[in-house]
Order: structure tokens, then C-alpha cells, then sequence
């Protein structure tokens, strides 16, 4: 499903997994931090790590990431 080799979700921690999920259903950092009762800072450096684990180059590859790879 993946077409990036060697690119799993196995990488990305359950906390990166569950703000990925979020942000593929549109939710904003600022819902995401409400909603996990974090700081949307955080959950901005969630976003990064998660784009540099998936090379993903913005939100909406990121999105396509989770939709392939079925976390949403």
C-alpha cells in the first residue's frame, strides 16, 4: 500500500500515530492540542518528527501517508 519502500508506521510512536489520525480527520494542531490536552506546540513538533519519519513533504502528503498505510 505504501509506495514509499521501506516507510512504515511501525516507525512513528502511538502518540504520533493518534496526532496523524487527527490531523488526517482535519483537525487543526490547535484542535489536536485541545482534544489530547497538550500544548499545540507540541503537537506542531509531533507533526515535524512525524513528516521527517515518514518523508512526507507537507500535511496533505501526510494525510495520503495515513489514508495508504490505514490510520484512518
Amino acid at each position: 500500500m505504501n509506495d514509499q519502500p521501506g516507510i512504515t508506521v511501525e516507525g512513528l510512536t502511538n502518540r504520533e500515530k493518534q496526532i496523524l489520525s487527527a490531523i488526517a480527520q482535519g483537525l487543526s494542531a490547535k484542535e489536536v492540542a485541545k482534544q489530547l490536552e497538550i500544548a499545540p506546540r507540541t503537537v506542531e513538533r509531533h507533526i515535524d518528527h512525524i513528516r521527517l519519519k515518514t518523508r512526507t513533504r507537507n500535511r496533505s502528503h501526510m494525510v495520503a501517508f495515513a489514508i495508504a498505510n490505514g490510520l484512518v
